[in-house]
């Protein structure tokens, strides 16, 4: 599951050098930023995520097949960067952003005959399958509980993933071969509401957890998700430090557009490293 020379694994050999020369340059005396009066946050680095991926795509008046992807040669597991950031205001008030993408292709031999879109996959057909996905997630939080060592806050915000989804399969029927393929995108937008908690263990470490979801008919897209992370983070410096966290995801949506007509459902286990700037 771990490969040194991924995405993920230069991220963490780049974020143990920085620690080395970090604490050689005397790390101790620095006059850390006290937990709660942040007020910028920047994290920067790798996820690996592991994917449980659903997909079904209707043709004009008829239902698609429900493909589980990674059972049809997808790749489960990916690296790829992540980017996050958190801009506190008023002392109570803090906006966050996460972002990180996933592209994934593989290739299968089809072992039933599969409807995608207004084509038939046939059985024993050699499948190739691109899977390219965009996730940001936005909330702003209030902090209803505020002490030294205790932050417990509320939070509203969306969820938002963009799919790009490409299907093309070949084999032989009568002694003819052909090919048959298929594309769509779509976006999927679903709204957030949930809680957070950060315990100031002292001005260096700190640990958090959120959970949050929502079930929802906005537009055309009817669906429901759950996140829940955890994260501990460990400055160096009173700017640098360093971080991991875990993230779990459930989506489940079904969309109905006039470009995109199906439904879209994965869980993913996420766990990230990165480098953290604090002001």
């Amino acid at each position: 599951m771990f490969n040194a020379n991924s995405a993920f694994g230069q991220t963490v050999r780049v974020l143990l050098l920085g620690a080395f020369i970090t604490l050689a340059q005397g790390a101790f005396a620095q006059d850390f930023i006290k937990g709660g009066e942040e007020t910028f946050v920047l994290n920067l680095g790798a996820i690996l995520n592991q994917f449980d991926t659903t997909f079904r795509l209707d043709g004009e008046g008829i239902r698609g097949s429900d493909v589980n992807l990674e059972s049809n040669g997808l790749e489960k597991d990916i690296s790829s960067f992540q980017a996050s950031a958190t801009l506190r205001f008023l002392s109570r008030n803090r906006i966050d952003l996460l972002y990180f993408q996933a592209k994934r292709s593989g290739d299968h031999r089809l072992e039933e005959t599969l409807v995608i879109d207004d084509h038939v996959f046939p059985v024993n057909f050699n499948l190739s399958t691109e899977l390219k996905n965009q996730f940001l997630i936005a909330d702003y939080r209030f902090s209803f509980v505020k002490t030294d060592p205790i932050e417990f806050a509320g939070l509203i915000g969306v969820y938002g993933a963009d799919v790009k989804y490409n299907a093309s399969a070949t084999g032989v029927i009568s002694g003819i071969s052909q090919t048959v393929s298929t594309s769509a995108s779509t976006t999927v937008p679903l709204p957030l509401i949930g809680v957070t908690l950060d315990w100031y263990i002292n001005p260096r470490w700190k640990i958090w957890g959120s959970v949050a979801g929502f079930s929802a008919h906005i537009s055309n897209v009817d669906g429901s998700i759950f996140v829940a992370g955890v994260a501990t983070d460990f400055m160096l410096t009173r700017n640098f430090g360093l971080g991991l966290s875990y993230l779990y995801t459930n989506l489940n949506a079904d969309v109905n557009r006039s470009d995109f007509s199906g439904s879209v459902d994965w869980k993913t286990n996420g766990v990230s490293a990165y480098a953290q700037l604090k002001f």
